[in-house]
C-alpha cells in the first residue's frame, strides 16, 4: 500500500480511473499535475524533509510527518494543513513548532496562494520562451555569419582561379609571339615554359 505522500501525488496527477504509481520524477514537471498548487505542496514537503532529515530522505518510503507538513505548508493558513488534511492531524500550532525548532531546521515560510503560483509559473514560462527566442536568434545570426564567410571564401577562390587563367593566357600569348619572331629570324624557339599559378611557389 503506498504511503499517503504517494497517494496524494497519484490523486493529483490523473483521475482515479487513470491513476498510476507515483514517482518522484513526476515532480520534475508541474504540468504532470492537475493543479500547480498540489505540485508545490509535494515539492515543499520533499525539500523540507531533505533539509530536516538529510538528503537520503524519501517521502515515498515513510508515513507522512504531520509536523513536517505544517512546516512545509506554512501551518493552517485556511484552517487545513497542506497534505492529508482530515486524515492526519498535528496537535501543535505553527508557533509551537517554531519554538521547538533548532537552528538547522528549515525556515518556515508562508504557503503560496494558487494565484501566486500561477503567476510564477507564467513568468517562468515567459522567461523560458524568451530564452528560447534569444537562442534561436543567436543560432540564426551564427548561421548567417558562417554563410557570409563561406560565400567570401568561395568568391576569393573564384577570383584567384580567374586571375590565374588570365595570367596563363597572357603568358601563352607572349610565348606564341616570341615563337613567331624566332621563326621569322630562323632561330629555334626554346621549349614552352611552365607557367606559374597564383599562390604557387615554384623552385
Amino acid at each position: 500500500m503506498p504511503h499517503l505522500y504517494d497517494l496524494y501525488g497519484m490523486a493529483h496527477t490523473a483521475s482515479y480511473k487513470k491513476a498510476k504509481a507515483f514517482s518522484e520524477s513526476d515532480l520534475d514537471d508541474p504540468s504532470n499535475f492537475t493543479n500547480i498548487s498540489s505540485h508545490q505542496k509535494l515539492v515543499a514537503y520533499r525539500d523540507a524533509g531533505k533539509a530536516t532529515k538529510g538528503d537520503d530522505f524519501n517521502p515515498s518510503q515513510e508515513p507522512l510527518d504531520p509536523e513536517l507538513v505544517m512546516i512545509s505548508g506554512g501551518g493552517r493558513p485556511h484552517g487545513s494543513i497542506a497534505i492529508g488534511d482530515g486524515i492526519i492531524r498535528c496537535p501543535l500550532t505553527l508557533p509551537e513548532i517554531k519554538a521547538r525548532q533548532s537552528s538547522n531546521c528549515p525556515e518556515i515560510t508562508r504557503r503560496p496562494r494558487p494565484v501566486e503560483l500561477a503567476i510564477e509559473a507564467a513568468l517562468q514560462k515567459e522567461r523560458a520562451a524568451n530564452q528560447a527566442a534569444l537562442e534561436k536568434e543567436r543560432l540564426a545570426s551564427q548561421a548567417a555569419l558562417q554563410a557570409a564567410l563561406d560565400e567570401r571564401d568561395q568568391s576569393t577562390t573564384r577570383l584567384l582561379e580567374e586571375e590565374r587563367a588570365r595570367n596563363e593566357a597572357g603568358q601563352r600569348a607572349l610565348y606564341e609571339l616570341f615563337v613567331g619572331l624566332c621563326e621569322k629570324s630562323g632561330q629555334v624557339p626554346p621549349p614552352m615554359p611552365v607557367f606559374s599559378s597564383i599562390g604557387t611557389n615554384n623552385s
